[in-house]
């Protein structure tokens, strides 16, 4: 006989059948999350009366552009009006990376005009609003691998819409072939917004690639063909937009990936690349080929402009004296948008952190990056010890963090309010609740240990005889 669902409980069961097909609990934290990445591409700009009355386009981007700030006051009255809320203590990589953005906008009180400058910090600590709502609602392990799948496909969802409505000007003939990095020439705004650039695809295009990279090799049958089937046109778009940081980051991650894996898929794996090293050393694939793959990959540049990363040390340079010129709490968010002639881009994590929150807001952000990444080691060192599930969101986790972090070199990554931000902040605090809960249970281990070891030696056999 076929379940009949009652009245009213139609919407409940909507719900448990959406967590079964994507891990992802539905509640107000996940609206606060969605209504987070509903804001990106947006600014302070976008918060001008005038432009808001302008039409459905202002009104719409205006409203998004109040999303970040909107989540302060969000998380204040959940916090006031849910008192039966769950405790929750904050992360170590967690704690520091927020103490990074209350420097940034306590920096922000020098700069004038204040508000498009302090903008930028509201949103910073939104996010971290926002997090805290999610968190709030279950367990924090359980509950932290769901906002990693929530972003995922968030992440997932934006890069599909950007792709359809970019559909006719994504790509164009080059003289090395098709190429979307002049992406923005082509198509430079979308509703009233400037057109993500390619670098910014790139990196979205990553995170889908490297989830799907990990579940083909951990996964059998159709699933593998489903995961294939997402990993190969995700990973071509990196490609086709020759963002170089975004190219070479993906190819650490999943040689990273590749490293961890265990079993068929790390020999299978490691196989593959010998078979390509042996054809590229054999000499099957002509030089001229190889030449050109190399200088598409590195978008036709090399030599000094190649290693100046097409101008960056220059910036770097820049950007250090000014940091020197105020080394302790820095110029607040956006603080090289504040020297455009000298700096314009300070494309750089620790160097723009440094630049935005001086040295004491800088330590918070690296400090934050680096007890991640050790207890990002640690988990990885133990993972043997973690069930299936956990030890593939581990490795998803793993592929981010390596990502983004070799990817703050060339740029800002999660030093400012950004997609970057809201991709790696889920994936720092996994890192921190999965360290919790390892260190919890070794505790428990000890604690069975020593009792097996006091207990008195007949006790097992009475037991025995019960």
């Amino acid at each position: 006989m076929p379940t009949i669902v009652r009245k009213g409980e139609w919407s409940r069961t909507r719900v448990t059948l959406l967590e079964r097909l994507t891990g992802i609990g539905i509640g107000f934290g996940a609206v606060c999350w969605f209504v987070l990445w509903a804001g990106i591409n947006t600014g302070p700009w976008n918060l001008d009366f005038d432009y808001i009355a302008s039409g459905w386009t202002g009104a719409f981007n205006g409203l998004r552009a109040a999303f970040p700030l909107l989540m302060l006051a969000v998380w204040l009255f959940y916090r006031v009006l849910n008192q039966r809320a769950r405790r929750r203590n904050l992360t170590l990589p967690e704690g520091l990376w927020l103490w990074y953005g209350a420097i940034c906008l306590l920096s922000s009180v020098y700069a004038d005009p204040w508000f498009e400058i302090g903008y930028w910090g509201l949103a910073y600590l939104g996010a971290f609003a926002a997090l805290d709502v999610y968190m709030r609602e279950g367990t924090a392990l359980h509950r932290a691998g769901e906002l990693n799948r929530l972003t995922w496909l968030l992440c997932s969802a934006v890069l599909a819409v950007v792709v359809f409505v970019a559909r006719g000007q994504l790509l164009a003939e080059t003289s090395a072939g098709l190429s979307g990095y002049a992406v923005v020439n082509r198509m430079p705004s979308v509703a009233g917004m400037a057109m993500v650039r390619s670098s910014g695809l790139s990196r979205m295009a990553a995170v889908p690639a490297i989830i799907a990279f990990v579940a083909l090799w951990e996964t059998r049958g159709y699933w593998r063909l489903a995961w294939a089937a997402v990993f190969v046109p995700c990973f071509y778009l990196v490609w086709a937009m020759q963002s170089r940081g975004s190219l070479f980051s993906l190819a650490f991650a999943l040689a990273l990936v590749m490293i961890l894996l265990k079993g068929r898929a790390r020999v299978a794996g490691w196989s593959i690349l010998a078979v390509m090293a042996l054809v590229l050393v054999s000499g099957f694939i002509p030089n001229d080929t190889l030449h050109s793959i190399y200088m598409y990959a590195t978008r036709g540049t090399q030599g000094e402009e190649l290693a100046s990363m097409s101008g960056r040390t220059r910036i770097f340079h820049e950007a250090w004296k000014k940091i020197l010129e105020s080394p302790l709490i820095g110029y607040g968010p956006q603080a090289d948008r504040q020297f455009p002639m000298e700096i314009g881009n300070a494309q750089n994590g620790p160097l723009y952190a440094l630049l935005c929150g001086g040295f004491i807001g800088a330590v918070g952000y690296v400090g934050g990056l680096t007890v991640s990444w050790l207890m990002l080691i640690r988990a990885l060192w133990w993972r043997s010890r973690l069930n299936a599930s956990e030890r593939m969101m581990l490795l998803w986790v793993a592929g981010i963090m390596t990502f983004f972090t070799f990817r703050s070199y060339p740029e800002n990554c999660a030093a400012l309010y950004s997609v970057d931000l809201l991709i790696q902040l889920p994936a720092v605090v996994y890192i921190g609740e999965l360290n919790r809960a390892l260190k919890r249970a070794k505790s428990v281990r000890r604690v069975r240990v020593a009792m097996a070891h006091s207990l008195p030696a007949e006790l097992p056999r009475v037991s025995a005889a019960y």
